[in-house]
């Protein structure tokens, strides 16, 4: 498929850069004639090859991306392929709104460095972050360029991706996780179907690609409250969410309620301030289901002598927890609490 004619001469897109540190930039890219469709690719490929990693030599990085090409693809690949392979940068592109009949034949693609994992590029927590809000849960690593495509394999045209849509109460972000949602859950039905049948049927939902590991779908667009200020704050570790609360100095347990169900906890502390006692409301659902019998909590001492009440909960499956609830959670913390 060739780009068709277009009277468009530049689109924009968006740069989210690895490093938290720096902003996200919106530029404009010039489209040279007959150049619609590479443009882009050659640009961002040109980019990616500037970028080291951390990962020591060349060939640690190398062993590391044969690994990497030998799980994807199932198979084991000689050293003169991979020679080859190693000389090569591709762009990987990751679909946050996959294009079809439903979307208009719009896309819009997060693309990555296809040897971010073999350089040992450090995760992009807002890349990460947008691509869970639009219920495709992935690790992003290294720099991530966000841009919109048309393309409905009779034509190709790049169309404009602003800054501002960079949002989780974007329009585009709650059409993309109902997309994978709802694909999920039609998949799911297929695969309900195809054993139903019996025999040797699960072999066909293999071969159709239906296969269990499939993505958890994100958490909706706007459960994180960002830009909010939360009484605890949580991170997670394996299978196991530590919620962190600085409390006064005078607390005791007799100041603590705690209560675990399934899918709600519950959390009041009297010693905190009137209007602020209660921590965690009951009455929102945690992201994912947990091992109440299993859940504990506990009053420890800071450094400087003030005090802390740590919460800790079991998952019920070990998986990454998108948000610590399904509305109004704080962000994770990805620092040690």
């Amino acid at each position: 498929m060739s780009s068709s004619p277009s009277p468009r001469t530049s689109f924009k897109y968006v740069y989210i850069p690895c490093d938290p540190d720096c902003a996200l930039e919106e530029l404009t890219m010039a489209i040279p004639e007959g150049k619609e469709m590479e443009i882009l690719l050659d640009t961002l490929k040109d980019h990616f090859r500037s970028v080291s990693g951390t990962v020591g030599s060349g060939a640690e990085q190398k062993a590391i991306f044969k690994k990497q090409l030998e799980e994807q693809s199932g198979k084991m690949i000689d050293d003169s392929l991979m020679d080859i392979a190693a000389r090569m940068q591709m762009v990987q592109p990751v679909a946050l709104l996959p294009g079809g009949k439903a979307t208009d034949w719009e896309h819009i693609n997060c693309y990555v460095d296809d040897r971010g994992i073999s350089k040992g590029l450090r995760r992009n927590d807002r890349a990460s972050g947008l691509a869970a809000e639009c219920g495709a849960p992935t690790d992003i690593v290294g720099d991530a360029f966000l841009a919109r495509i048309i393309d409905d394999d009779d034509r190709f045209e790049r169309h404009d991706f602003t800054l501002a849509e960079v949002s989780s109460s974007a329009p585009w972000v709650k059409r993309a996780h109902h997309l994978h949602l709802s694909k999920k859950q039609n998949i799911g039905q297929v695969q309900e179907q195809l054993r139903a049948m019996g025999g040797g049927v699960n072999g066909a939902a293999d071969k159709l690609g239906l296969q269990d590991n499939l993505p958890e779908p994100g958490p909706p667009p706007g459960a994180v409250e960002h830009g909010v200020v939360h009484p605890y704050e949580w991170a997670q570790e394996g299978e196991d969410v530590v919620v962190t609360v600085q409390v006064p100095a005078e607390t005791t347990k007799g100041d603590v309620k705690c209560n675990f169900k399934v899918m709600n906890m519950h959390l009041e502390v009297a010693s905190m301030p009137e209007g602020e006692r209660v921590v965690v409301n009951g009455a929102l659902e945690l992201c994912f289901e947990v091992v109440p019998s299993e859940c504990s909590w506990s009053i420890l001492k800071n450094k400087d002598g003030s005090k802390r009440l740590e919460v800790t909960l079991t998952k019920g499956k070990e998986m990454r927890w998108l948000c610590f609830t399904r509305t109004k959670s704080a962000p994770e913390t990805t620092q040690p609490l």
